[in-house]
This record gives C-alpha cells, structure tokens and sequence, in this order.
C-alpha cells in the first residue's frame, strides 16, 4: 500500500498574522515543531525570586561584555571553549554563549 502525503500550501507560519491577534505561530527548526502561543502582560509586579533572576542575568550579561572587550581575559575561555568543542561537545556554539554560560553558574 502506498502512503499519501498532502502537501500544504504553506508549510509553516511563524510570527504574528496581524497586530489585532495575540497568536503567535511559532516553528522550531532544529526539531521542525510547529505550535502556538498567546503573549500576555502580566498584571502584577515582580516577585522577589523574578528580580533575583534579572539582576543574576543583567550581572552576567554585563561581566561577558567586559570580558569579550578585554584580550587577555578572553585567551582562557577561547582555549577552554575550543578544547570542548574538540572534545566532541558542541554544547555552546558561539564564544559569548560559552562565557555567559561560565560566568552564570558562578553568581
């Protein structure tokens, strides 16, 4: 037996149709998932454990900035991303992420 497959006219949306919905087409490439989201504000402050997490966020965003402006103290995370690369774990792909992603285990 013969299994048909139907070709959509389009394949997958991603974004928003127009600015009156609050739907959101999304589609992941990596995993060709296709869903839906609703965007909304939230009615209420930050909790405590919210702020937390941005100020632990804004703290290792501005640490990787000065580190990717200063040459010397980039070198040891540059060998140390590419050693893990090397290594067969291509977990983070860019440099920024790598440092990011060190500096924030620390805080």
């Amino acid at each position: 037996m013969a299994r048909v497959v139907y070709l959509d006219p389009i394949d997958h949306i991603s974004g928003k149709i127009s600015r009156k919905h609050r739907t959101v087409y999304c589609y992941r490439t990596g995993t060709g998932a296709k869903y839906t989201q609703q965007q909304s504000t939230p009615t209420g402050s930050p909790t405590a454990a919210q702020q937390a997490c941005t100020t632990k966020f804004r703290q290792a965003a501005q640490q990787t900035n000065t580190i990717m402006m200063d040459i010397d103290a980039l070198e040891p995370y540059r060998t140390a991303w590419r050693n893990q690369i090397r290594s067969g774990n291509t977990t983070y792909r860019t440099l920024r992420g790598y440092i990011f992603a060190q500096i924030y285990r620390t805080l």
